[in-house]
């Protein structure tokens, strides 16, 4: 057996990391509306972007619903949101038994909100429901490594995988378990409501208006200051803002630049989500590498990045990856703007003005709507004859993630796409593998990407990584946008610091 295999056992202490220790002093003391110190001890409003599309977090890739459900539903382990390091949460250990075999120890005397005690029963579940591949979940990317699963006792687990997967840990953050006795009664709740074992369960949900949490008092870890959270949908950025500004929010996500200096407080913290443009590299007009290319050198992100985002924005390297990310390429650049390029290949490819679809959506984040047309006109600039079709977020959801696998792909398709594993796999196994979520690229990559997923050796699983990103800067499946910061605006009185991976968890805010 490999030496290094024999020493990967990963033991993590059953701990209960204290919420307190995440907050930061920021603000003056000062209430910013004229409720009672009292209510605002307790109860915070909070303002999303657009309404969530279900409660199903297994299912929809939907950043507004995980605003929601990530303080209601937990995953076997979790992120230290300000080293970003692996802890405890429903696992208490995790060790590899073999190349193929992970097993995972259970927190004991936990129970779901509805009162049903967390078992074994629960993970094996969630884990068999989320990979099936007739469920269809647009995040089944995060778990492609997964094979079965496997009750070994009340408290133990036995994950199975097609190979070697040196990312299991990470992967684990982002399962959230289910509550198997709930769906099995009721398979349709979870579309509107869902029962966890996290510190706020849901109250209600008022379609078109609000979404109200309270806090689970029987939970297993830490209480949470806040008690009750009102999350209202406002999709206008200047009327969050000028929510924020009055009074009737407490905390609003994705600010604009422009409003940051108008505000009672503002907190900042580097973002994982980058723009890109998937496009259709297996049908239609884009199918054609030149034309792929073409649209490549089209795009002036500089000029995207300084007047939509003012410096709170960085340009994509050639690769929607960070250099902290497993499988970075250093070597790689953004691809210059260039008109007379992007003209010249169009013309080599013999395009001749057919119509290239492009769907977008608006609201969901910061500026999309406006990146979303500034791109579609540098690309109009260069040649290309571009019809813009803005979908309702849930109709965009199905065209990005479809449901039927015989539907045919847009020609583009513009989204954000942030790399919650921080390793290339989460990427590439989401669009180029040919059985991804959102994959429109062809086969010719499969082998690859599934060898790199499962390779040990760090070294050669980086090169491997490294050579699958040459190709597609190459021959691109998407147009590489842009890193923006997340900017979450605050009253003066709320106490809390983003996360560098960007959940939002209302057990971490407070009240001065």
């Amino acid at each position: 057996m490999n030496k290094r295999l024999k020493s990967v056992s990963i033991v993590l202490l059953s701990l209960v990391v204290s919420t307190s220790l995440l907050l930061s002093g920021c603000g003056s003391a000062a209430p910013n509306t004229p409720q009672s110190t009292a209510t605002k001890k307790d109860t915070i409003a909070i303002a999303i972007p657009s309404e969530p599309s279900t409660m199903d977090v297994q299912f929809a890739d939907d950043g507004n619903m995980r605003a929601v459900t990530d303080n209601v539903i937990e995953s076997l382990l979790t992120l230290d949101g300000k080293t970003m390091k692996v802890i405890p949460a429903l696992a208490t250990e995790v060790s590899r038994i073999d190349n193929t075999t992970w097993d995972i120890k259970l927190r004991p005397n936990v129970t779901f909100q509805n009162g049903n005690p967390f078992t074994a029963d629960d993970v094996v579940y969630s884990i068999k429901r989320i990979i099936d591949p007739n469920f269809k979940s647009n995040i089944a990317g995060f778990f492609a490594t997964f094979k079965d699963a496997q009750k070994i006792g009340d408290l133990e687990v036995h994950i199975i995988t097609t190979g070697p997967d040196p990312s299991m840990p990470t992967r684990l953050t982002l399962l959230d378990i289910l509550n198997q006795k709930e769906m099995l009664a009721s398979p349709d709740k979870i579309k509107t409501a869902v029962s966890g074992t996290g510190p706020y369960k849901i109250a209600s949900w008022m379609k078109g208006q609000r979404i109200v949490l309270e806090r689970n008092d029987n939970y297993w870890g830490t209480k949470p200051a806040i008690k009750t959270v009102n999350y209202r949908f406002i999709e206008e950025d200047a009327t969050r803002a000028a929510a924020l500004r009055n009074g009737e929010i407490d905390f609003a996500t994705n600010m604009l630049p422009e409003y940051v200096s108008t505000l009672p407080q503002i907190q900042t913290a580097e973002g994982l989500e980058f723009s890109l443009v998937r496009m259709n590299a297996v049908s239609g007009v884009m199918k054609d590498q030149k034309i792929r290319q073409a649209a490549s050198y089209a795009i002036n992100w500089d000029a995207i990045s300084k007047s939509l985002y003012q410096g709170y924005a960085s340009i994509a390297p050639g690769q929607v990856l960070k250099p902290s990310y497993f499988g970075f390429n250093k070597n790689l650049k953004a691809y210059p703007f260039d008109l007379a390029k992007a003209k010249q290949l169009l013309a080599e490819a013999g395009y001749k003005g057919e119509t290239i679809t492009f769907v977008g959506e608006q609201g969901r984040w910061l500026k999309d709507g406006e990146q979303e047309q500034a791109i579609a006109q540098m690309l109009r600039d260069a040649g290309f004859k571009v019809d813009v079709k803005m979908l309702a977020f849930s109709q965009w959801l199905g065209v990005l993630f479809p449901q039927d696998p015989t539907s045919t792909p847009p020609d583009m398709i513009f989204t954000f796409h942030s790399n919650d594993i921080y390793d290339a796999d989460r990427t590439y196994s989401t669009y180029v593998l040919t059985t991804g979520s959102a994959s429109s690229y062809p086969k010719t990559l499969d082998a690859q990407i599934i060898a790199a997923r499962t390779e040990l050796d760090t070294t050669k699983r980086q090169q491997e990584y490294e050579a699958i990103s040459q190709t597609l800067y190459d021959n691109p499946a998407w147009l590489n946008g842009i890193n923006i910061k997340d900017i979450d605006g605050m009253g003066k009185d709320v106490v809390y610091q983003p996360r560098e991976d960007m959940r939002l968890k209302v057990s971490e805010m407070s009240f001065k």
